[in-house]
């Protein structure tokens, strides 16, 4: 009797280890074909994008909104250029007016790729990684679509969020809630959300790379060099499937983990709101504060980011999201 309690307490404790496993590690896939090959995406368009967003006449906080206008115009202007007829969403938040940027690829009648970030930053400091290399990633995304004009049966919907930042998050004053809200209201069908959030700090040195649980350091890299995926219990085959696409064409690592929304730093950025709404989304990140430190401070800048592995992981999530 004692040995079949110890043998089902062996089993109660072990299975969200061995569940974690199974679910997190990196799928070890070198396959590449000719579409994967040809995706000239741009580091310098990267590093453009990065440094105008972080150039403004004041720092991209909610409280200044001649530095806001100066980047919506900029995004703007930028998805225009491309050939995009983006619209404005506005609404209110603190009895002032914020907005969303959009732009759709296809139609927007039919089911929809949502690929967002947030281009408002924390406090006074530039914000290069938290969250220009984001907003770059969405506008160089939009970029490779006009050049390659994939033939897609589903709409891609690119969206630059205001307010993910305090103090809004968490709240229904978030850009992205509210695009998410009015979403569900119109009735449209969101085949996925992609979140680009903080994408392009990266440290090869041991020890640079901290995780929410500390076991997790035994599963994942103890070195900064990787880029992640995060869903939530709901969406693990999604998950799975980006990674694969994902490796098929990025020279940056390729991670992922599912887990409950509740664990820290996980639902730390827009996708959070998607979820509210029972919506499949997730997260691209450089892990933020698990890696990055200059996180919400002064030295969060264009130079600190690398441009290059930036650029793999935008190569990558552009394949990936054609190819789902």
């Amino acid at each position: 009797m004692l040995t079949t309690i110890y043998i089902l307490g062996f089993i109660v404790v072990s299975l969200p280890i061995i569940g974690i496993y199974f679910l997190y590690m990196p799928t070890n896939s070198s396959y590449s074909n000719s579409t994967a090959d040809n995706i000239q995406s741009s580091t310098s368009e990267l590093e453009k994008h990065v440094r105008a967003l972080c150039s403004t006449s004041d720092y991209r906080n909610y409280k200044n909104k001649e530095a806001q206008k100066e980047a919506v115009d900029y995004i703007f202007n930028q998805l225009q250029h491309f050939g995009y007829k983006p619209s404005i969403q506005t609404f209110e938040a603190a009895n002032e007016e914020y907005k969303n940027i959009i732009a759709f690829y296809g139609d927007p009648n039919q089911e929809r790729i949502i690929v967002g970030a947030h281009y408002d930053t924390f406090g006074d400091q530039h914000g290069a990684d938290d969250n220009a290399s984001g907003i770059a990633g969405v506008i160089e995304i939009a970029r490779l679509l006009k050049q390659h004009q994939p033939q897609l049966d589903f709409c891609i919907e690119l969206v630059a969020y205001a307010n993910e930042e305090r103090p809004f998050f968490t709240t229904k004053s978030m850009g992205s809630y509210v695009h998410a809200e009015r979403n569900i209201n119109n009735n449209v069908k969101t085949k996925l959300m992609v979140c680009l959030e903080m994408i392009g700090y990266f440290d090869d040195r041991t020890g640079s790379q901290s995780y929410p649980i500390k076991f997790l350091d035994k599963l994942y890299p103890k070195e900064a060099n990787f880029i992640a995926i995060v869903g939530n219990l709901s969406n693990h085959f999604v998950v799975k499937g980006l990674k694969h696409a994902m490796k098929k064409t990025s020279k940056t690592p390729i991670y992922s983990i599912n887990a409950p929304s509740n664990i820290r730093g996980l639902a730390n950025s827009d996708h959070r709101n998607y979820w509210h709404f029972n919506q499949n989304a997730v997260m691209i990140t450089d892990t933020s504060f698990f890696r990055n430190p200059n996180y919400h401070t002064k030295n969060d800048t264009p130079e600190s980011l690398d441009f290059e592995r930036m650029n793999e992981v935008i190569k990558g999530t552009f394949y990936a999201i054609t190819q789902i």
